[in-house]
Formats: structure tokens, sequence, C-alpha cells
């Protein structure tokens, strides 16, 4: 059995101890009642705000490239690229990390370590935009805070512990850059004959130039508005779907709320199951029992119709992005 074969039956595994987790203690005919009750007026919104969010981290991805490379691909590319990355996340955890810069870098010759370096600093610039929304929950929502400590087993985590795990990202991104440094010193010196190692040289200095791309940003409000524009697109994500049970007036469920649960939600989907389903199905259910005295079959339902409608989508938009971005570049080079 490949070792990536091995990944995808591990991951299903563990997407299927999540659903018996969160499906246990919910009895079926409460289950489907709830799920009968479900409104769709809230999608053509939903929608929109996923669009916008998609496209703004398509833009926001543009940015981190050198002149150079924007003026090779056009944005139908980029967002090509960026629903590609959701499309096969949804099949494979991870791999669209991967396959969002392969499939740009081939469609138009550039290299695909450098893009993948822009890939891994985009991710970075995402993990410390959650800890900086955890760190708003937690002066501003003491109570919740406290609950979702308990939920996400760190309740015992003392204030210093905070300060640790952002330095350990930091160490790690420090031990990085200076390999690869050390890789390129070596390089120009001469002192590298070995034809693999050369190779790994030639791949440090294209992964370590995209993961230097934070250099290329020549417009840092426009980059930091893309930045909230995508995280408040996941809130707004989180928020709409409260009409589809009336949470809002039968729970209070408020943007406080979202904000809450889009930290719970960016934990579920980066556990390594496939599109998240499981971890997010019952992280989002506990976390609204929790912390807003949801029952359990309602909040499974929430988090089976929200997540379910965004796999959907992704699944139908991604498809036709890359079939939109192919006509536009055969209408564009026809018309050179």
């Amino acid at each position: 059995m490949s070792k990536r074969v091995l990944n995808v039956v591990v991951s299903l595994i563990v997407a299927g101890l999540f659903i018996w987790l969160a499906a246990r203690t919910v009895d079926p005919s409460e289950f489907r009642e709830q799920f009968s009750q479900v409104s769709f007026y809230w999608l053509p919104f939903f929608i929109i705000i996923m669009l916008t969010s998609h496209y703004l981290r398509a833009e926001r991805w543009r940015l981190l490239l050198h002149r150079d490379i924007k003026a090779k691909i056009p944005r139908s590319t980029l967002f090509a690229g960026v629903m590609f990355g959701y499309f096969m996340n949804t099949l494979i955890p991870r791999l669209g990390e991967v396959s969002r810069p392969v499939y740009v870098a081939r469609k138009h010759g550039l290299s695909s370590g450098n893009l993948f370096g822009t890939i891994v600093l985009e991710r970075l610039i995402d993990v410390c935009t959650m800890f900086l929304l955890m760190g708003i929950v937690a002066l501003t929502l003491t109570r919740e805070f406290g609950l979702l400590e308990q939920l996400l087993g760190i309740g015992s985590w003392s204030w210093y512990t905070y300060l640790i795990l952002p330095s350990i990202m930091l160490a790690i991104i420090g031990l990085m850059w200076a390999f690869y440094k050390t890789l390129i010193q070596l390089d120009e010196a001469k002192k590298i004959s070995n034809p693999l190692l050369q190779r790994l040289v030639g791949v440090s200095r294209s992964f370590g130039k995209g993961l230097a791309s934070i250099r290329n940003i020549d417009n840092w409000p426009g980059f930091l508005l893309m930045t909230a524009g995508i995280w408040l697109g996941y809130v707004c994500m989180i928020y709409i779907p409260f009409s589809m049970l009336n949470l809002g007036e039968t729970y209070g469920l408020t943007v406080q709320s979202a904000v809450v649960l889009t930290v719970v939600s960016s934990v579920g989907i980066s556990i390594p199951t496939p599109a998240g389903i499981g971890s997010y199905h019952l992280l989002m259910q506990q976390s609204m029992w929790l912390l807003y005295d949801i029952p359990l079959a309602t909040g499974l339902t929430f988090a089976t119709v929200a997540h379910a409608v965004t796999i959907i989508l992704i699944l139908i938009i991604g498809p036709l992005s890359l079939w939109f971005d192919k006509y536009y570049t055969l209408r564009t080079d026809a018309a050179r």
C-alpha cells in the first residue's frame, strides 16, 4: 500500500471516528426532524460571500508574486488555482496546498517551488490571523474563551504557553531560513558537487524566494484589507447560515458568536481529514452546545448543512473555474 493511499485510509478512519462521536448522542429521529426544518433562503448570500472571499484570496496571492510573474499570470488562472486547491482538499487532505501552485506553474511555465513558497507564507499569515482572532475572543469574550479552551483541551495551559507556540513557529521559520542561506552560500562557494544536493539547492533557492515574497508587496494597505476581507468572509459564512434554523432569534447567536465559531471551524478544518469531514462536525456541534446551550441535534444539523453546502459549491465551482480559465486563456492567445 502506497504512502498516499495509507494517508487517505487513515484520514477516512479518523473522519469516521469524529462523525461517530458527533452522532452517538443524537437521536436519529430528532436529527431528521431538525433537518426537515432547514430553510435555504440564505444560500444566495452565502454563495456571494464565499466567492468574494476566495477571489480576495487569489488577489492577495497575486500581491505576493514578483512583478514579472504577475504580468504572465491572468487573474482567472490565480482564482482557478485557488478553487482547484480547495477542490483537491475535499478529496485528499493537504493535497490542495500542492495542487494550487503546481497548476499555475505548469500552465505558465513557472517554478512550482517558488509558488509553493508563497503558499507556505500565505498559510503562516492565516495562522497569525487566527491567533489574532483568538486573542480578540480572549479579551472581549472571556466566558466563551474559557469554555473554548475546555472544548479544545487546552484549559490547563498557562498564559505563557500561548507565547511559546508563536515562538516555536518563529524558530522553525528561522531554522528553515538559516538552512536555505547555508545551502546558497555553499553553492556560491562551489563546494557542492553532488547532483542530488545541487538539485536540493535549486529547489531551496526557488522555495526561499517564494517564502521571502513578502518583500514583493508594494500595496500593504490593500494586502491587509484583503486579509481582513478573507476572514470577514469566513465569519459571514458562519453567521449567514444561522438563518437556516433561526438560531439568532432562538438562541441569541450574534456576529460575536460567529467569530468564536469561526475560530472553532478553523481548528476543525485544519485536522487532516478529507475536507474537514467529522472534525468540523464534532467541534461545531460541541462548541454550540457548550457555549450557547444549543441542542446537540440542532448543532449537528447546522454543521452538516453548512459543511455540505460549502463542499458541494467547491465541487461545482472548482471545475467551472478551470474551464473558464482555459476558455479565457485560449481566447486571449487567439486575440494576440
